[in-house]
């Protein structure tokens, strides 16, 4: 079972493919029905660590969050992704709404946590503390940029500010100097968004900062926020590779074995556990760590 579950989700193997090996590596005939079986009773045994892993995200300080598009029986649904220090949570909804993220977070999430997110609206119309991702913001400038000249300054001036405001950061200041500094930076962004641009794409560009005023500079005084929501971005690319491979999820069924598998392989790697332990460890009915 074990075995299994790595070769569908880590090796990204079709269950026809499992079948195969099965066969030539252990003279063991299967079907690709019994393979998928097999995975389904691996996600039935994992499925109260994967609650636990969803209860922990919700009591977190600092929830890194990301989507994209996953088909289910070649409908458009939504992978989304959770990140904390300690876990990795994957869920496959139809929605890419707000009532998502009160499903996973809770509909009254605290109010003094931070929300890492790009700029879709369902994250500010959920929680109000967010933490808008930098990374996104640094290459759209870098692109329009290259376009445009009028924005090769607005591109340094940003780069520059971001610079300067990790740089301040990562030398741990006081909670009084924290406030001064985002209150400065918060007048640069407000200086730069009040120019005038000609150019649609520049203007754009501009718009964007400006609906994100109040959210761009909440890692400044909040400590262990990140600038970026790069960890999200990184742990939904495995889910970006699996959709490559797999193309569609066929059931809500499916759905729930592959959210199910994904998040706790993902969360154990992010623990420094080993994956293959922790799943015979479990399906033998042994304590899960």
């Amino acid at each position: 079972m074990a075995q299994t579950a790595l070769g569908r989700f880590h090796q990204r193997l079709p269950n026809r493919k499992q079948a195969e090996l099965f066969d030539w590596d252990f003279d063991l005939p299967i079907s690709h029905r019994t393979i998928y079986n097999l995975t389904k009773r691996v996600a039935a045994g994992l499925r109260p660590a994967y609650e636990d892993v969803k209860e922990k995200i919700r009591e977190s300080e600092v929830v890194y969050c990301d989507e994209t598009g996953f088909p289910v029986d070649g409908e458009q649904h939504w992978a989304w992704t959770f990140v904390t220090d300690d876990e990795v949570l994957f869920l496959v909804d139809e929605s890419r709404g707000s009532g998502v993220l009160e499903d996973v977070l809770g509909e009254e999430f605290a109010e003094d946590s931070t929300l890492s997110c790009d700029g879709w609206s369902a994250y500010s119309s959920y929680h109000t503390k967010l933490q808008r991702c930098w990374a996104h913001l640094l290459r759209e400038a870098e692109y329009v940029a290259e376009r445009y000249e009028e924005a090769e300054r607005l591109s340094e001036e940003l780069h520059a500010l971001h610079d300067d405001l990790t740089t301040f950061v990562e030398g741990d200041p006081s909670a009084s100097a924290r406030e001064q500094k985002r209150a400065e930076a918060s007048l640069h962004l407000e200086g730069l968004v009040r120019e005038g641009y000609e150019a649609q794409e520049v203007q754009q560009l501009i718009k964007k900062i400006s609906n994100g005023l109040g959210h761009w500079l909440t890692f400044v005084t909040e400590r262990g926020v990140d600038s970026t929501n790069n960890r999200a971005e990184r742990a939904l690319r495995e889910q970006v590779v699996l959709r490559k491979m797999f193309r569609t999820l066929r059931s809500a069924e499916g759905v729930q074995i592959h959210e199910t598998i994904t998040t706790m392989l993902a969360t154990w790697k992010r623990r420094g556990l080993d994956p293959p332990e922790q799943l015979q460890s479990i399906l033998g009915g042994r304590e899960l760590r």
